[in-house]
């Protein structure tokens, strides 16, 4: 929602198959705590699949990401409808 709507990127919602991976420019893992947390490496049954962008900082799209997402968390950027519930 956040790259489509907030950062104007063309999204595509599919399954991504392993051998996709290779291709990859960035990868990363988001949650309600987490945010978004970059991905450098996956090892699957000793097969290593490297995301360099993500090995020592952020990549560019995953940082944009970030921002956004702590901007909505903190109030200073204005949320989705349904996003924030005050409690």
């Amino acid at each position: 929602y956040v790259a489509e709507h907030y950062l104007g990127m063309e999204v595509e919602h599919r399954e991504v198959y392993k051998d996709e991976l290779k291709d990859f420019a960035e990868c990363g893992l988001c949650g309600t705590a987490a945010v978004i947390s970059p991905v450098g490496k996956i090892v699957d049954h000793g097969e290593e699949i490297c995301f360099p962008s993500g090995m020592e900082e952020m990549g560019a799209v995953t940082k944009k990401l970030y921002d956004t997402l702590t901007g909505i968390q903190m109030g200073e950027i204005e949320a989705p409808e349904g996003w924030i519930v005050e409690i």
